[in-house]
């Protein structure tokens, strides 16, 4: 893979790099966000792992910037920041994985490949595709969702991937267990708090009250499902009109 890897501190990034170097990666290592903005732009950039502080722009707003810009490859955080809020911020800024300083060599190598296969299966297999439940359409190939009515929202792809998986079992109710191995894989390591997060952000895409949620729906000690509000039936919506009007008829004629 080509990997690049923000870290403005001089030992830790020339460390990273010589890890992922000796597993066979293409390795550019930058000191700041705007380095890394310009080497992702440039294109063939497979994965992209950052400090959360750098010098001209936080780790977290760099991870917003590059999904804004539709890098859809992995975000991982590789950080001696290993709070939970640190954790729950990277995560709600698009980041796909949080590896916490220090960290053991193989299991790093291992995490980046994982969450890169990931990502490149969802890329395959979206290809022009779009699902459409209800009044909600995910163009996957586009990472966006639209509700009828409204503009449509761009997601990251760890978004996407948990959004396909409810809307694709519309009406059933998914554990969070199994929306982890859909979403992050059967070998992934880390946080069972993650699920939570990534609905409370797609609630706040997708619903017009994200606490009173039409479409994301909890299932309290269970998990989620998707399940869309029944949209009004035309025909039945048309005959109450008319017994209304048949209705205001007759008293206007007693």
């Amino acid at each position: 893979m080509r990997v690049v890897i923000v870290d403005p501190r001089p030992i830790t990034g020339e460390v990273l790099r010589y890890v992922l170097a000796e597993a066979g990666n293409e390795v550019i290592l930058v000191r700041s966000a705007a380095a890394a903005i310009r080497a992702v732009v440039e294109g063939g950039v497979d994965a992209v792992l950052l400090e959360a502080e750098l010098p001209d722009l936080d780790g977290w707003e760099l991870c917003k910037e590059l999904r804004g810009r539709r890098y859809t490859g992995p975000l991982i955080f590789v950080s001696e920041q290993g709070s939970t809020r640190a954790k729950v911020r990277a995560f709600e800024h698009g980041a796909d994985d949080f590896i916490v300083e220090p960290y053991d060599p193989a299991e790093l190598v291992a995490r980046v490949g994982a969450v890169a296969r990931r990502c490149q299966r969802a890329d395959y297999q979206a290809m022009g595709t779009v699902l459409k439940v209800g009044d909600v359409e995910l163009a996957i190939g586009e990472l966006t969702v639209r509700v009828a009515g409204r503009e449509p929202v761009l997601l990251t792809p760890t978004e996407m991937r948990l959004l396909e998986c409810l809307m694709r079992n519309s009406q059933i109710t998914i554990s969070r267990e199994t929306l982890i191995e859909r979403t992050w894989g059967y070998d992934f390591v880390g946080e069972s708090n993650r699920v939570d997060v990534y609905i409370s952000r797609l609630r706040k895409k997708l619903e017009r009250d994200p606490a009173a949620p039409e479409y994301l729906h909890t299932v309290r000690g269970v998990g989620y499902v998707f399940r869309p509000a029944p949209r009004a039936n035309v025909t039945d919506l048309d005959s109450v009109l008319a017994a209304r009007d048949h209705h205001a008829s007759a008293i206007s004629a007693g």
